[in-house]
């Protein structure tokens, strides 16, 4: 069982190092995928020796994940992909450990939830205006999908070789939106789909959604509803 994390990252130089330290010895492999043409991150790469490929794409959260994804199942020939973020590992990928019980049974999607570490991630952080928004939402959602997860929407994911091939990514979004639509379509072919708990640390430099305006949690949020109307119409969903 080949683990590889990927990195996301855009114009993150400064924070790489000490993202990588923060991955776990069990995951065989790692490599960065920047989201910018910032050449700070090729001196560190470079110095460290870390793999780099670069999102030529550059259309956003989504889009980098797509580019990570395509270079870890086809090219590193990885059984599973973990997703970490380069500011800071903000969504600490020491949630693996607890989702190998579930990588040996063959589920193909792996999302954190904040909630099942809730009192660790208040004393990280977590703001009450992120935290009660978000904890009510991902209740409906649950209810509504009938999908076994508490946290809809946050930054820990595994994804599985079969996911992968049986994602049409190239109809997914290239934004924030991407996240929601691979809980969304796992269900929807009836892949395996699992939950552990995962540490978020708000005190480190990291980045967030703007609660309103352009790009903002308020418009990605009117955006999931409008595929969760979709997909319970039963309507082309990508």
């Amino acid at each position: 069982m080949k683990l590889v994390a990927f990195i996301l990252s855009n114009n993150s130089y400064d924070k790489i190092e000490y993202t990588v330290l923060k991955i776990p010895n069990i995951i065989n492999d790692f490599f960065i995928s920047e989201d910018s043409e910032d050449q700070n991150i090729k001196l560190i790469a470079k110095k460290n020796d870390y793999k780099l490929i670069y999102n030529h794409n550059k259309s956003g959260y989504g889009s980098n994940v797509k580019n990570s994804l395509k270079y870890a199942f086809n090219e590193l020939k990885a059984d599973f992909a973990i997703e970490v973020h380069g500011d800071n590992a903000q969504f600490n990928p020491n949630a693996t450990l607890d989702a190998i019980k579930y990588l040996e049974e063959n589920y193909d999607l792996i999302s954190g939830s904040r909630f099942l570490r809730f009192k660790d991630n208040m004393k990280n952080g977590y703001p009450l205006e992120r935290m009660i928004p978000n904890f009510f939402i991902s209740s409906l959602e649950r209810i509504i999908l009938k999908i076994p997860i508490s946290d809809f929407h946050q930054g820990f994911k595994i994804y599985s070789k079969r996911a992968f091939e049986n994602f049409n990514l190239n109809m997914m979004s290239d934004d924030f939106l991407f996240s929601f639509e691979t809980i969304l379509l796992a269900k929807k072919l009836n892949l395996k789909i699992a939950e552990v708990p995962v540490l978020a640390n708000y005190k480190l430099p990291h980045t967030s959604h703007k609660l309103f305006g352009k790009n903002s949690a308020f418009t990605y949020q009117i955006q999931t509803f409008k595929l969760i109307y979709k997909y319970l119409k039963n309507d082309k969903i990508f």
